[in-house]
């Protein structure tokens, strides 16, 4: 009885809490948009758990055919030392995150709501990259903040990397089958910024299209 009466207490405080005129109309709204910000971050950071393994899946693929067959951005000939931004990013054309659901760009024709939806929900936060990319045997990676990779030291200790990769999270369709994510990669007079739709088809990762937002 004396629980009853404490759940009781607790879901008349809560209805009393969220009365407008308990907060008043400037609070209220306040109290929604806190609520709604808590619901997306907890649905950010349950996705980025549940999808991490596939997440680093996408990224290996894309990169090691990037290495293999485009020498003009990552310079497949001898050891390629990659170094990847240590957060993720949607990249600096979309410094406001609410404009990613904005963006003509990201809209592929075969893209799902659910892959859509979970790219934007995804990357509502930067979170930190992991160190769980498999890349082909010529190349190795290391992880770096901007203001590490642009610092003398680290340029005097990788002389000769191929440019800073950022990469966003990775949305997924309901059955994981679809991928859709951005990467920006810089590298002096070379590099570009896109969105990358993929599907896994056989148990591989494979582009499906992509749609480029700069290059050089």
């Amino acid at each position: 009885m004396k629980r009853e009466g404490t759940y009781s207490e607790l879901r008349s405080l809560i209805r009393h809490a969220i009365k407008p005129q308990g907060l008043g109309r400037l609070g209220f709204i306040s109290f929604g948009i806190t609520a709604v910000l808590i619901a997306l971050a907890a649905a950010s950071w349950a996705g980025r758990i549940r999808n991490s393994n596939e997440e680093y899946r996408v990224y290996s693929a894309y990169l090691s055919d990037g290495l293999q067959n485009d020498a003009h951005d990552w310079g497949a000939s001898g050891p390629v030392l990659l170094v990847v931004k240590s957060t993720t990013s949607v990249g600096d054309t979309l410094r406001v995150k609410a404009m990613i659901a904005l963006d003509s760009r990201l809209r592929f024709d075969q893209l799902e709501r659910s892959t859509r939806a979970s790219y934007f929900v995804r990357n509502l936060f930067p979170t930190p990259v992991q160190a769980n990319f498999r890349l082909p045997n010529f190349a190795t990676f290391v992880l770096a903040s901007e203001s590490e990779y642009f610092s003398e030291g680290f340029k005097k200790k990788f002389p000769r990397n191929q440019g800073l990769t950022v990469l966003s999270g990775v949305g997924f369709n309901s059955t994981r089958t679809q991928a859709v994510f951005y990467i920006d990669h810089f590298c002096g007079l070379c590099g570009g910024g896109r969105y990358v739709l993929k599907a896994k088809i056989n148990g591989a990762w494979r582009v499906q299209d992509e749609h480029w937002t700069w290059i050089s």
